[in-house]
């Protein structure tokens, strides 16, 4: 009662005085108003004793002391009454807030805004416990804290000194955390002098849990000690509970519009990349085709979404992929591989894929997603390159194999042309001796051949008309090809001109054609061959191995044939392949081809779909028209020759043949083995010999290096280089580098006798005819 207002004491008193006058006076003349009315003077006269003047005293002072505790309770009632509606105020303030606030940092804000204002505490904040080594406390939100000690805090979760304070407790035990009177609690001594500087004296921690794990707290302060009682507590718990509900839904809500849009970016980037992706439920159906996948593939999104693995069209089709992708749903396991699938309209096309499940959160497969990439272009290019690998192999083969070949064979044709001109015509032996020199002219074209295949046989080349090399081939074609086969031409271009050896050309144009024929041999079809002008940009070659930017003349034969499967395309150069009957081809026509127009600096490449056809596409880079005319080779008569020729071959039985030969040509002739023995005889009579004929390959001195020596002796000397090697494998017998050096002519063996005849008059004779 000290504590009671002075008005509310003053009342209970003026109301105990009352009562105690008013039963004083009653004493007084209750006995004479009783004898009045009874009739009884004698009641007038007894006196009142003390003991009713006591009771009047006591009763009156207990009066006083019920009402001065019935203002008490009354007081205490209301003030309780108050602080439960303002935390029922705040309560419901906060509840609104959460409803309409989307922001997690403004809505944590915006709840201690309402406990400081609406609820009449000092301050509030919330502290997040940060998952570091030291395990410090973070202020993410606070009101009425300006100038506090918040800025300075240094508090922990840890079960240190500084994190026994109210924040860091209720992080590290989950649990409520009071401190009636922070003055005087030991386990706030860090924080005291700030507390106190701010008007502080009491504060409650409430945690903030999701899912049963401790993320912050939110604390209170208030200037009165005792400020939080057992209904204000479980009031401000309930809050806490609410917030903490709040938070995780915002957290949520940010979560799943982020997903929303990673998903709506993962949809465009899926629908917008180059690379095909296909998604299935975890029972094999389709969800998703993306644009990419669509045309890979061939098939609308529309007709195949919702559409079984089993029953899909490009299943049926790619039945290699089909089985990769069930192997993903038996297994559960990522594969990556290699395929070459085909499109609706059966184009094949190489492709990366990768097939893989996806987890849900239970463990279990949601969904399996298959994306693929198309690497024809990239493939193409390895074939390509596999192909030139091979070419390159067979070139330094064939290189080897021409020199020893090319030698035997010159000591063959040699030898026999001399037998043929001793035995008389009549002869027996005649016929056979002429089949026997047939057949070495016929292992010299196969040689030949050979090296062209290696594109090492040089050939003469000038300026010719492609469209005239295909009508005369059109010509001759309509009269062997069935007339169920229909040709067709297309030639769109300005002047066709190509540096080619039109042999050679005719030779491609011819073979691509009869193996068109064969293919539509049996059914029929259309053969279209077409010539158009095309440029090459530097972006454009990554297309055309070996090729450079500029004018290039494009010829294309198609046909409507068979086709051919990828396993027969990768191998349709390669010598001696041949998909026909024993006797119907030599596997060589094909590699020809493709040696031909390498060595004409072009390039060459094939599509072939079963039962569709097969194209050939040819670049051939352009040539400027040229206005003079070609000179007209004349080939001399071969006379009898005079003079002295120096011949040097390590080949015995060659040097023989050829000295015989010259011989009966009318030469005189020095013949050698040795080189380094021909350089000796030449410095001892250099003058005596009218010119040198030298093989290239042999032991100690080169031909090349002869003849370097002996033009340093004689500088004007003839010198006929021969060699069984080409110039891919040999370069110092190309032409020109030899010429370099003074070189007069190189011949390639193996030489026939009118050919050296000609040559050696030429230079023995320059103005002769």
């Amino acid at each position: 009662m000290a504590n009671k207002p002075i008005s509310e004491r003053f009342t209970c008193l003026t109301i105990a005085l009352g009562y105690f006058i008013v039963s004083g006076l009653w004493a007084l003349i209750a006995n004479k108003v009783f004898a009045a009315l009874l009739g009884q003077p004698a009641l007038a006269q007894r006196s009142v004793g003390p003991g009713y003047w006591f009771f009047i005293a006591l009763s009156g002072g207990m009066l006083y002391w019920l009402l001065a505790y019935w203002e008490i309770a009354i007081a205490e009632s209301q003030k309780s009454l108050q602080k439960v509606n303002r935390s029922l105020r705040s309560f419901s303030a906060c509840t609104k807030a959460m409803t309409r606030m989307d922001n997690e940092l403004e809505l944590m804000e915006e709840i201690c805004r309402i406990c400081v204002e609406v609820g009449g505490h000092r301050m509030a904040w919330v502290a997040f416990g940060e998952d570091n080594t030291e395990k410090t406390l973070k202020s993410v939100a606070h009101w009425g804290a300006e100038g506090c000690f918040l800025e300075d805090l240094q508090a922990s979760w840890a079960d240190t000194e500084r994190g026994r304070g109210p924040a860091g407790t209720s992080i590290r035990t989950g649990k409520i955390t009071v401190f009636h009177n922070l003055l005087t609690n030991p386990l706030y001594r860090p924080w005291r002098e700030a507390v106190e500087k701010c008007g502080y004296t009491s504060c409650i921690a409430l945690p903030l849990i999701d899912e049963g794990k401790v993320f912050g707290s939110l604390v209170i302060f208030d200037q009165q000690p005792h400020a939080f009682d057992v209904e204000e507590a479980q009031l401000l718990e309930e809050l806490a509970e609410d917030l903490s509900y709040g938070i995780k839904g915002l957290r949520l809500k940010v979560e799943s519009q982020r997903e929303i849009e990673e998903r709506f970016m993962l949809a465009t980037v899926m629908d917008q990349t180059s690379d095909g992706v296909i998604t299935f439920d975890s029972e094999g159906f389709i969800q998703y085709i993306n644009p990419s996948f669509e045309l890979l593939c061939g098939v609308p999104a529309e007709e195949g979404i919702g559409v079984s693995i089993h029953d899909f069209e490009c299943s049926r089709r790619n039945p290699i992929f089909y089985r990769a992708i069930l192997s993903v749903f038996a297994d559960n396991k990522v594969l990556s591989g290699h395929f070459v699938n085909k499109k609706r309209d059966g184009t094949e096309y190489d492709m990366d894929a990768r097939v893989a499940p996806v987890f849900g959160d239970s463990g279990q497969v949601v969904r399996y997603v298959a994306t693929i990439r198309d690497v024809s272009e990239a493939a193409g290019l390895q074939r390509q390159l596999r192909q030139a690998q091979k070419m390159e192999a067979m070139a330094t083969l064939s290189g080897g194999i021409a020199h020893d070949f090319n030698n035997i064979l010159a000591i063959i044709i040699t030898n026999m042309e001399m037998t043929l001109e001793d035995v008389p015509e009549d002869s027996p032996l005649y016929g056979s001796l002429e089949l026997v020199l047939k057949a070495g002219l016929r292992g010299k074209n196969l040689v030949k051949q050979f090296l062209t295949i290696s594109r090492q046989n040089e050939q003469p080349e000038k300026t010719v008309q492609l469209d005239g090399i295909i009508e005369e081939c059109l010509s001759l074609l309509r009269s062997t090809l069935p007339t169920t086969i229909e040709l067709r031409k297309s030639i769109v271009t300005e002047s066709g001109l190509i540096v080619a050896d039109p042999t050679q050309i005719n030779q491609v144009v011819m073979n691509l054609c009869t193996n068109a024929g064969d293919a539509m041999r049996e059914k029929g079809g259309i053969l279209d061959i077409s010539l158009s002008d095309i440029s090459l940009a530097a972006d454009d070659i990554v297309r055309y191995p070996g090729l450079h930017p500029g004018e290039y003349i494009k010829l294309v034969v198609a046909d409507t044939g068979h086709g051919m499967t990828r396993e027969v395309m990768d191998r349709i150069f390669d010598p001696f392949y041949t998909t026909k009957a024993q006797g119907k081809g030599t596997g060589l026509g094909l590699s020809i081809v493709h040696g031909i127009i390498k060595n004409h600096r072009g390039n060459i490449s094939v599509n072939s779909i079963i039962d569709i056809g097969t194209t050939f596409t040819i670049l051939f880079p352009k040539a400027e028209r040229e206005n003079n005319n070609a000179d007209v080779d004349v080939v001399p008569k071969i006379m009898n020759g005079q003079g002295h020729i120096l011949f040097v071959d390590d080949e015995v039985d060659y040097m023989a043949g050829m000295k015989k030969g010259l011989e009966r040509s009318g030469y005189v002739v020095t013949a050698e083995t040795d080189s380094r023995r021909t350089l000796e005889l030449f410095r001892k009579t250099p003058d005596i010999y009218d010119l040198v004929i030298t093989d290239q390959t042999m032991p100690h001195l080169t031909g090349v290096m002869l003849a370097q020596e002996l033009l340093n002796i004689r500088a004007d000397l003839p010198i006929i280089l021969c060699s069984g090697s080409s110039p891919g494998t040999d370069a110092a017998v190309n032409p020109a580098t030899a010429k370099a050096i003074g070189i007069r002519e190189v011949l390639m063996k193996p030489v026939e006798r009118n050919e050296i005849n000609r040559v050696v008059q030429q230079l023995l004779n320059p103005g002769s005819d």
